[in-house]
């Protein structure tokens, strides 16, 4: 049912919410990255408050900080990633003869591919043998650190994905 009491949503309604969607997807890894840097921040800054102002400290505090942290390094890895941040050497590839470049590329571009792929699907498999093992302090279980790392490199595949599909589409183009 659509807002205007229709069995089906308006094309408007269709458009606006599939460009939501993509305005999330665009910036999910600063948004997860910045939400886990406001809980890292303020569970951090709670903790030294009841610590030292009160006589009950939140020993919660620090174990939800770390756990946030995981989130906010792989995760923030991954939005780095997106953007190009990282570290790269192509000093190689300039003195290379110029046909030969997207070859070297499109295979650096599978190899980076494929070693996000896998430690993606190894974080998967540590995640879920980790799932009923619950942290110290606040019992919850500790895979939920595992999965900032499923969640930051399996964004970091899908992000090498659309670059070697933008690179590939290029050199089949012609430019």
């Amino acid at each position: 049912m659509s807002l205007h009491g229709a069995d089906e949503a308006s094309p408007k309604e269709v458009a606006s919410v599939r460009s939501l969607g993509r305005r999330v997807y665009e910036h999910l890894e600063e948004i997860v990255s910045g939400t886990a840097l406001v809980i890292v921040v303020l569970s951090a800054s709670w903790g030294v408050v009841t610590r030292y102002l009160t006589e009950t400290p939140a020993t919660w505090a620090g174990e939800l900080a770390t756990l946030a942290f995981a989130w906010v390094v792989f995760v923030g890895a991954s939005t780095v990633f997106k953007h190009g941040g990282h570290v790269s050497i192509d000093m190689l590839i300039n003195f290379l003869p110029p046909r030969w470049r997207p070859r070297i590329q499109a295979a650096m571009d599978a190899i980076v591919l494929v070693f996000c792929a896998a430690v993606t699907a190894l974080a998967v498999r540590v995640t879920m043998q980790n799932w009923d093992n619950p942290t110290s302090v606040m019992r919850v279980p500790i895979a939920l650190i595992y999965l900032s790392l499923v969640v930051g490199f399996g964004m970091m595949s899908l992000r090498q994905g659309e670059l070697a599909l933008r690179r590939w589409r290029l050199r089949a183009s012609g430019g």
